[in-house]
């Protein structure tokens, strides 16, 4: 177990908790709800470390309906920032699965006052998918190894590797948390000095 397990498992408890509570008095969680999405990654691994919220929508494409969720979005007041991609006609390196349609969204917490920006620390981001099923095949497969792989030790490592690596300018371009994943779950990966090491050799061996 970490050395600071105790205190990375308050962090994500937290985090889940004031995602709950964002999205409650938002209405933003009513709408995705309404709309069949399922939160995916971080919140549902209970790995989180970031105001950072991943959602997935099974179902062939329909532009219409999802642009609905984008205007019933924008229409809480409570979105500082929308992105809308079409990843079925434009090809998108970062796109996760291949295919889909993507809302890229910022929220600010109903909570705080004042004004918020998208570069705020306090505004939760949040991704959108829709794609079919078939297309997130290979992403639910991985996640479903990894959750049967999890361990309160393991999840110790992932969320000290990650509050440290979420920061860093890399982390979501070229380093993404499905690589923590990887590293400490597949590899027993331990530490960040190894994951580091890890990560350096699984770069120069990619094509």
């Amino acid at each position: 177990m970490h050395s600071q397990a105790q205190r990375l498992f308050a962090l994500d408890a937290a985090l889940r908790s004031e995602a709950d509570e964002m999205l409650a008095e938002s209405g933003i969680g009513a709408i995705l709800e309404q709309a069949a999405y399922g939160a995916v990654g971080s919140y549902a691994m209970r790995t989180m470390t970031w105001r950072d919220l991943d959602f997935e929508r099974y179902e062939g494409p329909d532009w219409q309906r999802h642009w609905e969720v984008g205007t019933r979005l924008a229409q809480t007041g409570w979105c500082v920032r929308l992105q809308c991609i079409d990843v079925y006609r434009e090809a998108w390196p970062e796109a996760s699965p291949d295919f889909g349609l993507y809302w890229g969204a910022r929220a600010a917490d109903p909570r705080r006052t004042g004004s918020a920006s998208p570069g705020d620390p306090t505004v939760w981001k949040l991704d959108l998918w829709t794609a079919r099923s078939e297309e997130f095949a290979p992403s639910v497969s991985k996640r479903t190894t990894w959750s049967s792989l999890m361990t309160d030790e393991a999840r110790s490592h992932i969320l000290a590797i990650k509050e440290v690596l979420c920061t860093q300018p890399e982390y979501r371009k070229s380093l993404l948390s499905v690589h923590i994943y990887e590293a400490v779950l597949e590899h027993g990966v331990r530490g960040l000095g190894e994951f580091r090491e890890w990560w350096k050799c699984s770069q120069a061996q990619r094509p």
